[in-house]
């Protein structure tokens, strides 16, 4: 396995070596870049059933956060995966992020994600009605996914598998928390009412024992649906956790202003 910048994950068969260019099958799949060692996969016209991998820490951390928030994965066919990011208007510059960090690792297209009108969301702003565009992207298929959509996905159904914990980091918690996490005052509530009482009670236990965040459950309006809540006593340090990976316009679901001192992500 090649070890390039940082921790990579895989789950093929295949052995890598650091080469300039690995060949599988008499074709060049995969490029490595010399100078700084990023692994390409958007060479033109490569299967997804070629597409193997194997994937840098950062690209799984950013993927299992999203997964936890609104990306889904997409059964393509029985070649591979791939997986779907979305956002309103309101978080375009969030969206936009996501799909610049996927494009310059390789992980998709150059065609930049346009307003999905059939989408449209119309919330009321005080006594006005604010039209919010929804903004899409999706990642190449990669059969090298599939093990990841297996992880949260049971008959096509999103679910908290336990062993996501294995692959879940302070970069992934930022990924969450910008995904769907909102600021209350006091502390962080993070939505996640499209999982079971039980799901919600792991992922409780996952942050706790994990990241030593005080949290608790909290009930929402809707009968059966639940939300995540970090207290106001782990808030500091939950910044110092997921500040690195924030993105300037995601840090009021911190409760901050985007200031320059504080070092998110540009």
């Amino acid at each position: 396995m090649v070890m390039l910048r940082s921790t990579f994950y895989s789950h093929t068969s295949a052995t890598f070596s650091n080469l300039p260019n690995l060949e599988l099958g008499g074709k060049n799949i995969i490029h490595l870049r010399p100078l700084n060692h990023v692994i390409y996969f958007h060479i033109p016209n490569i299967r997804a059933n070629k597409r193997v991998g194997p994937h840098n820490k950062e690209i799984l951390s950013v993927i299992f956060g999203s997964l936890l928030g609104d990306c889904y994965g997409n059964q393509r066919s029985i070649d591979g995966i791939r997986f779907s990011f979305k956002q309103s208007s309101k978080n375009k510059e969030y969206l936009f992020w996501l799909y610049h960090f996927f494009l310059e690792r390789g992980y998709c297209s150059n065609n930049e994600p346009v307003p999905r009108r059939p989408f449209d969301i119309t919330l009321k702003v005080g006594k006005e009605s604010k039209v919010y565009h929804r903004y899409e992207f999706n990642t190449f298929t990669f059969r090298s996914f599939n093990w990841i959509y297996k992880l949260f996905y049971k008959k096509g159904v999103k679910y908290i598998n336990p062993k996501i914990s294995n692959y879940l980091d302070a970069q992934a918690l930022a990924i969450w928390i910008m995904d769907d996490g909102c600021w209350t005052q006091y502390g962080v509530r993070i939505s996640t009412n499209c999982f079971t009482l039980k799901e919600v009670q792991l992922l409780v236990k996952l942050i706790q024992t994990k990241f030593s965040l005080n949290c608790t459950i909290q009930k929402i309006q809707k009968p059966g649906q639940y939300s995540l809540y970090i207290k106001a006593d782990s808030i500091e340090h939950l910044r110092s956790l997921v500040l690195p990976f924030f993105t300037k316009s995601m840090l009021y679901k911190l409760g901050l202003d985007p200031k320059p001192s504080l070092g998110y992500v540009k």
